[in-house]
Order: C-alpha cells, then structure tokens, then sequence
C-alpha cells in the first residue's frame, strides 16, 4: 500500500465509525475497539479533530484559520469542504493531492507536488503531531494503533517532502499567550485554551488528573469553566501543576525539532514561556487568578 492509498483509508477512522471502519480496521492491523463510545469520548469529548482549535489564536473551531485552510482549497482549485479543516477532510485532500500528482506530467506534476507540501507544513503538520501525542495517551486499542500509524506515515511524508521554508502563517500571526498580570485573568484563561498561544493542548483528562493529583474537585462542563473551579479551590497548586504540564509539552515539540524545524520551536518556545508565566503566577498567588496591574497589588 502507498502512503496515499494509506493516508486515504487513515482518514477515515477521524469520522464516526461506520460498518466499512471494521472490515478497513481488520486491513490495517488496527485490532479492536473502533466503535462509537470510544470516537465519542476520544474526538468529542477529549480532542476535536479540527485544524482550527489548534492553530486558530480563537482556540475553538472555525474562525480565522478555518477561512485561511477553506482559502488552501480554493487556491488549489476546489470547492471547500463544509468543514475543511476536519483532520480527515484534510487527510483525504493530501492523498487527492498525491493521486493528481501522480497521474500527471511535467508542470502538471510540480504543481501538485508543492500543493501536497504547501497542505502539509501549513495546514496539517503545525498540529497534527502534537494532537497526535494525546491521542496516543488518551486511546486505547485500535484507535492507538490509528494514531501511532497515521503518525508514522506523516512523519515519512514530512521527510520526503523536506523541510518547510519559512515558518506557517497560522503560528506567524498568533499573538502570544496574555499575561493576567497586565491583561486580567480572563483574557489569560481564554488565551491558555488556544494551543498556537500556549504551545499546549489541554484536554479534559488533563484537568481531570489535575484534580485527582491535588485531591481537588472537578466541576462538570466546559474545560474554561472546570479549571476556574480548580484554580478557585487552589490557584497556587493548580498553578504550579499546569506549569509542570508546559513544560513537558515543551519537551515534546524540542524532540521533534529534527522534523518539523522552525515549526517545532515556534511551538516549543510558546510552551516554555506558557510554563514560567504558570510558575510565576503560582509563586506569585495567594489565592485566585491575578488581576490587572492598575499600581495596585497584582495579586487578589
């Protein structure tokens, strides 16, 4: 099987599990455990599989990144999917992609091949392979093996393509993560959600850990609204956890240097610095987030 023909049958195990999924699971070595209460708590629960929510400076899907990855599919002459930076649009976009290269001939064939690289370095790989660690941590089963294969042939892909030559406009033009001491925690806890401005992806089971670590208790519904209530009950060990869980993002996006270059200490960079501000604060707090620096004390 061709990496396109593999990315192409991949892609398909990021959308809801239908009766084809088993039999293409079986094909793959995927083993067990591809059905729908383990999509659900894995991409909607935990990890959305949208571009948008990882390099959009909003943090949630759509907004501006999703009309800059729409504007890709334009550029290379189709028609936008109605989600198109859904992973598995994305996937199946770049075995097109490969498939038209591969059937045409001269110009025909260099243009394609740099439309595959251009989606790639631009749109798939300044997120896909961070996405790809919780995903790994998080499945269990034939969702696991989905993502250590996907990430294996993309990290081939990355290498054939070579490296990318400047560094993607979804990180260029990300502000980076608020400090609360000058911004108010609010814009700060916001900003702390968005990945391409913290250099981290927070899920759930993350806080969830959080809370069991620190013998806390994690309030119910949106992850915004269940670290207020951690941070409420302890700012400065939820704090100092969150740091912790920086900086061994950092340590992440360092070991992929070796392939994704400037894209991996862009993302790097961001966590550290997302990591000393949560340690400051923490050293910093006596209890709840701080507030804006007016001349007054910055710290409630």
């Amino acid at each position: 099987m061709t990496a396109v023909e593999l990315l192409r049958a991949l892609s398909i195990f990021a959308e809801p599990p239908e009766p084809e999924h088993a039999r293409v699971a079986d094909l793959l070595g995927l083993g067990d455990g591809i059905d729908g209460s383990a999509y659900a708590e894995l991409f909607v629960f935990q990890l959305a599989p949208y571009a948008s929510i990882y390099v959009g400076p909003e943090g949630w899907m759509g907004g501006e990144a999703r009309e800059r990855i729409a504007g890709f599919w334009r550029a290379v002459g189709r028609t936008p999917s109605a989600e198109p930076d859904h992973l598995g649009v994305l996937l199946s976009l770049y075995a097109s992609l490969g498939e038209e290269q591969g059937r045409a001939a001269g110009a025909g064939a260099s243009l394609a091949s740099e439309a595959r690289g251009a989606l790639l370095h631009e749109h798939i790989a300044p997120w896909v392979f961070a996405y790809l660690d919780h995903v790994e941590e998080l499945a269990v089963g034939g969702y696991k093996r989905w993502a250590e294969l996907l990430r294996e042939t993309l990290a081939q892909e990355v290498g054939r393509v070579g490296p990318a030559a400047a560094l993607p406009a979804h990180l260029r033009e990300a502000p980076e993560l608020a400090d609360p001491r000058a911004e108010g925690g609010s814009v700060f806890l916001k900003a702390l959600f968005a990945p391409v401005r913290s250099g981290v992806i927070l899920t759930r089971a993350a806080l969830g850990k959080v809370a069991r670590e620190l013998g806390l208790g994690l309030r119910a519904g949106e992850r915004r609204f269940a670290l207020e209530g951690l941070l409420g009950q302890d700012a400065r060990a939820t704090l100092g956890a969150l740091a912790a869980l920086a900086a061994r993002e950092e340590l992440a996006h360092r070991r992929r240097d070796g392939l994704l270059g400037e894209t991996a200490r862009f993302l790097a960079r961001r966590a550290g610095n997302t990591a000393r501000l949560l340690g400051e604060l923490a050293t910093e707090s006596t209890g709840g987030m701080p507030a804006k620096n007016t001349g007054a004390s910055t710290v409630r």
